[in-house]
C-alpha cells in the first residue's frame, strides 16, 4: 500500500505520539550564560559515549553554543514546567532568576534530573535540522522530581513507575 504524498504538518501530527525528553543545553558565551530548549535529545553511544541532539538550522542559538569548548545538558523536571517556556524566550531574559552552575565552561541548571558536560564531536546535515553529535565528558544524576517530556503536542511528565 502506498501512502499518499507526505505533508510536514501530518508527520508532526504522526511524530506526536513519541515522547521525546526535555532538556536545556547551556554554555557560558563570552562569560554570560547562552542556552535554548532541545527536544530531540537522545543517546546514541556508550563507547564512545555520545549523546545527540536536533537542531533547527534557523536557531540562532545554535551558532553561539556550537563554539563553546563545553555544553552543559540539563535533563529538565516537572519543576522546570515554567523555566521552558523561559529558556525559550527572548535571549536576554532566558537565564534572569535562575538557578544554575558552571562547569568548565558548561552551563547546568539547578534541580535537573541529570547533567551532563559534553563537547560538539560533529554535526550531520539532516534536512531542516542538524544532528549534533556530543561526546560527553561527565554525567551526574541526580534523585529529582519527574522528567519533562513533550508529547502529544504537550509538555507533560512521564508517569511514576508502576509497582506492586
Amino acid at each position: 500500500m502506498t501512502s499518499p504524498a507526505l505533508h510536514a504538518t501530518h508527520l508532526r501530527t504522526i511524530l506526536a505520539h513519541v515522547p521525546t525528553s526535555i532538556t536545556a543545553v547551556a554554555a557560558l558565551v563570552e562569560g554570560v550564560p547562552a542556552g535554548m530548549i532541545c527536544g530531540s535529545f537522545v543517546g546514541l553511544s556508550l563507547e564512545p559515549p555520545l549523546v545527540g541532539l536536533s537542531i533547527q538550522k534557523t536557531s540562532s542559538t545554535w551558532p553561539l553554543l556550537r563554539r563553546a569548548g563545553s555544553l552543559g545538558i540539563s535533563v529538565l523536571t516537572e519543576d522546570h514546567r515554567e523555566v521552558v517556556r523561559q529558556i525559550a524566550g527572548p535571549a536576554s531574559q532566558r537565564f534572569a532568576n535562575l538557578g544554575w552552575q558552571e562547569s568548565e565552561g558548561a552551563v547546568l541548571l539547578d534541580a535537573a534530573c541529570a547533567h551532563l558536560r559534553t563537547r560538539l564531536h560533529a554535526e550531520v546535515d539532516t534536512g531542516d535540522h542538524v544532528l549534533s553529535v556530543l561526546e560527553v565528558l561527565d554525567a551526574t544524576e541526580f534523585l529529582a522530581a519527574a522528567p519533562l517530556v513533550f508529547h502529544g503536542s504537550q509538555i507533560t511528565t512521564v508517569a511514576p513507575a508502576w509497582k506492586e
